[in-house]
């Protein structure tokens, strides 16, 4: 947005989407943990320091970001391998991967089940 240049390449449409895709799901596992949080600090008051230790908080955001990835990475990864023809113009903001399922010249079915179920 700063510069003059009103593209972007096909790897760094790539890497915004996963990078929005990722974050954005591990912001929801993160309200998750939260949750999970809340849950101990009200039903188990006593137990909460010994419960909710700083390894566990640890392992429990270690845990969001490993899923994040876990979740994300297969259809990016077969979203990169697809074929893309024409012209490879979008006309919205960021890279969306159902516009990038858009441009590809095969059938990209499976990969659209894919996302919907994650």
């Amino acid at each position: 947005l700063l510069t003059e240049r009103k593209t972007i390449s096909l790897p760094g449409c790539f890497l915004q989407m996963l990078l929005f895709y990722c974050l954005g799901t591990c912001t929801l596992f993160y309200m998750a943990v939260m949750s999970l949080d809340r849950y101990v600090a009200i039903c188990h008051p006593l137990r909460y320091p010994a419960i909710m230790n700083s390894r566990f908080c640890l392992q429990l955001i270690l845990g969001c970001w490993a899923l994040t990835f876990l979740l994300m990475f297969p259809p990016t990864i077969m979203t990169v391998q697809l074929p893309f023809c024409g012209p490879n113009v979008m006309n919205h903001f960021y890279c969306d991967a159902s516009l990038l399922l858009q441009l590809s010249c095969t059938d990209t079915g499976f990969i659209e089940e894919l996302m919907f179920i994650i």
